[in-house]
């Protein structure tokens, strides 16, 4: 006689977030509002924090919810999108990438910046620089978001070692470490032929259409950091909705 085994009950993040996408995608959370805090939400589903956050991860990865400091975990997008989604609505947004994801250093060398690069940097052309060269990760071992590199001055060459193992942007683990503050941060975003290494990072081809967001960061003595991300161009929409302050 053949016994019939009942099915495995879904883990208890997948239900999470299964309750929360149908929520987003109800409209019960409207586009550019909060969700309920992690802490809320521990209480609603009788679940640890360990589990609330995986779910949120996973609303993350798909692109439907945007980690901001300050305001928690914001709708973005009322259907899973098949591309990576930065959302900004102030400058505090810029650093929120770091946190939300995971990056793992490839190599890291000492370059002479060539004449064309040291405009996009913020230094001098011939000037020294440390060149760390990673991919940016949804979370260790994911899908990769992009493939980076980190130009870094020589006055700052000595906290490079640090950067794989700080919490949060590099740029303020610098500005920590330097004693510099942040006066200025500058982004462009252009889009571009993959080169050969940047096909091979992103797993496409060379040719293939790829978007640069180019970052700098500045201090009253120079630049601090800057970064060259590159992405595959279907895969990213940035998102930009600046409040005015009352």
């Amino acid at each position: 006689m053949n016994k019939i085994v009942p099915a495995a009950s879904p883990p208890r993040y997948m239900q999470i977030l299964a309750a929360l996408r149908a929520r987003v995608e109800a409209g019960v959370y409207p586009l550019e509002t909060s969700l309920p805090t992690e802490s809320e939400l521990c209480d609603e589903f009788d679940a640890s924090r360990y589990t609330v956050r995986e779910a949120l991860r996973r609303l993350v990865d798909q692109g439907m919810v945007h980690r901001r400091q300050g305001s928690g975990s914001v709708v973005v997008a009322r259907e899973p999108q098949a591309r990576y989604v930065h959302s900004l609505s102030s400058l505090d947004g810029l650093p929120q990438l770091a946190l939300d994801t995971h990056y793992d250093v490839i190599s890291t060398d000492i370059v002479a910046l060539p004449e064309a690069r040291a405009r996009q940097v913020g230094g001098d052309a011939g000037s020294t620089w440390s060149l760390v060269k990673g991919i940016r990760r949804t979370h260790a071992g994911g899908d990769v978001i992009c493939f980076t590199h980190l130009y870094v001055p020589q006055r700052l060459t000595r906290f490079v070692p640090g950067l794989p193992g700080c919490v949060g942007p590099f740029y303020a683990h610098l500005a920590k470490l330097a004693h510099e503050e942040v006066i200025e941060a500058d982004q462009d975003i252009w889009g571009e032929r993959m080169s050969r290494e940047v096909a091979r990072h992103l797993g496409h081809k060379p040719g293939d259409m790829a978007i640069c967001a180019l970052r700098r960061y500045t201090a009253a003595r120079g630049t601090l950091i800057t970064s060259f991300n590159w992405h595959v161009a279907e895969s990213f929409l940035f998102h930009m909705k600046l409040l005015k302050n009352l």
